[in-house]
Parts: structure tokens; sequence; C-alpha cells
């Protein structure tokens, strides 16, 4: 798995609301990937998102509603992410080693909602490796990560585009 730098991250909507209710802002962010499997560091974004809501105390959460996906917060290091790949090969082997329930019991209409990929694996690294929301606090009017850390997005079934929803919240 490796990191994709020029991955396109866009910010498909952005509200900024006014001071008084506990929701300061809320964006989607939208992913587009075209590896099979990537890490991608949103870090800098959701500290734009941060800046522009203004709060100054609170918190920031993102959600993920995907199941072949998910998010992270670890060292954004290439050696890391191709040691968490040997993990995860090892723990879920890709669906072309392993025959996975989810793949092969497919009935042929799951087959025509779903496609005919067969992405078993996907789903147990998203469920082994990853979450579906992250919340990060937010103080000094920034995202409060340690010195290391960067919030990502591991993808397990791309290529894909992946839509995020994040909201600032003020305390």
């Amino acid at each position: 798995m490796a990191t994709v730098p020029d991955t396109r991250i866009t910010t498909v909507s952005r509200d900024v609301l006014p001071a008084g209710g506990s929701l300061a802002a809320s964006a989607r962010i939208s992913v587009t990937l075209d590896a099979p499997e990537a890490v991608v560091d949103l870090t800098g974004e959701l500290r734009r998102l941060v800046a522009e809501s203004a709060v100054t105390e609170g918190t920031l959460h993102v959600y993920c509603g995907h199941t072949t996906c998910g998010l992270v917060v670890n060292e954004n290091d290439a050696g890391l992410n191709t040691d968490m790949n040997a993990v995860l090969e090892r723990l879920a082997p890709h669906s072309d080693h392993h025959p996975y329930a989810h793949d092969k019991d497919r009935t042929p209409t799951e087959r025509a909602v779903h496609g005919e990929r067969d992405n078993g694996h996907s789903h147990a690294r998203a469920m082994l490796a990853t979450h579906p929301e992250l919340s990060i606090p937010v103080t000094a009017g920034a995202l409060y990560l340690g010195r290391w850390q960067a919030v990502m997005l591991a993808e397990y079934d791309g290529p894909r585009t992946r839509e995020l929803l994040v909201r600032v919240l003020r305390a």
C-alpha cells in the first residue's frame, strides 16, 4: 500500500455557521484514488477547515461512510505503510489468493448490485486496520495531534472516489 501524494482531495461543500450553536462548520470532502490500495494524508485539508471555522476549543469529527476503506491516525511514513501492507496480507490475504465467503457466496443479484469485483479482503482489512469515524480535539485553534501523527484515509478497494463528512464543533 503506497502513500499517494497526488491524490485528488476536493472539498465538495463547506458551510461555516454563525456563532451561538455547537456546530461551527460542516464540510464534505471527496477523495479520488487511482490505486487499488493507498493511504491518503487528509491532515492539511482538515487543518484548513478548522482554521476557517475559527474554533479555538472544540472537536473535529470525521466520518467515512464506506466499508472497504477507513480512517486512521498514525505516522505518515512510506516504510510503515509497507510494513502494514505486509501485516494485512498475512492476516487478510488478497481475494485472488484466498476464498472469502463474501466473494464466493454472492448470488447473481448481489453480484449485479455490487459488481463482479471480489473484495472480501478489502472488507476484512478495513475492519482490522481502520475506523469509520474519528474525533480529534481542537485546542488553541489547531488540531491536537502528536508530532508525528497524521489523519489518513486508508483505501483497500480502489480505484474509487470516497466522500467524507467533516464537522467542527465548538466546546
